[in-house]
């Protein structure tokens, strides 16, 4: 799971720097969505809902990269935007069911409540941004209501990341835990077999 917290840092966030004239992207979201697809191929037979973000996210790859490479501006960005927000915001929810989803059949605390909570956050912030770049283009004078929105975003993304980088960190160790549904280690060596 991992890969999936990883990937959520590259579609979360963006980093770029200007190397001799063009801006360059260091956190490109199609790198994210296709960490996130590498992760779900591994998780998809403990999950429905993993099955679904690898579909879902290898979509989004060629979707993101695309939107990337040709950045279409005015009303068609917005289509574009449209879109890869509706794509992250159901890849959002379907990554929270998958912990779910695990955490039931596995029999083990991936503390999904606390990454449910904040996907439901992540969900709305994703929604007002998207709508505050709507309102932007026929309402310029909206620029400290963004930035409030902005900084919504960001610290629920930031949540979001956190908590299934702790999600990721329990599923590592699952087994090392009997009190979490995981495998009970012996106090000492078997005896010898005896035929």
């Amino acid at each position: 799971m991992y890969p999936i917290a990883i990937g959520l840092i590259f579609i979360f966030f963006s980093f770029t720097v200007t190397i001799f004239g063009p801006t360059v992207d260091l956190l490109p979201d199609f790198v994210g969505y296709a960490l996130i697809a590498y992760s779900a191929w591994k998780l998809r037979t403990n999950s429905y809902a993993f099955s679904h973000v690898l579909w879902l996210s290898a979509v989004m790859t060629v979707y993101a990269a695309l939107a990337h490479y040709f950045a279409p501006t005015g009303l068609l960005g917005l289509a574009v935007s449209a879109l890869e927000t509706a794509g992250t915001v159901w890849l959002l929810i379907l990554l929270a069911r998958g912990v779910g989803e695990y955490e039931e059949t596995e029999k083990c605390s991936l503390r999904w409540e606390q990454l449910d909570r904040w996907k439901l956050l992540t969900v709305a912030a994703y929604i007002a941004v998207f709508a505050c770049d709507v309102a932007l283009e026929f309402i310029p004078l909206m620029g400290f209501f963004t930035l409030l929105v902005m900084i919504y975003w960001a610290v629920s993304c930031v949540g979001y990341t956190v908590c299934f980088f702790r999600t990721a960190r329990r599923w590592k160790h699952r087994d090392d835990d009997p009190g979490q549904g995981g495998k009970t280690y012996l106090s000492g060596p078997l005896p010898p077999h005896k035929d």
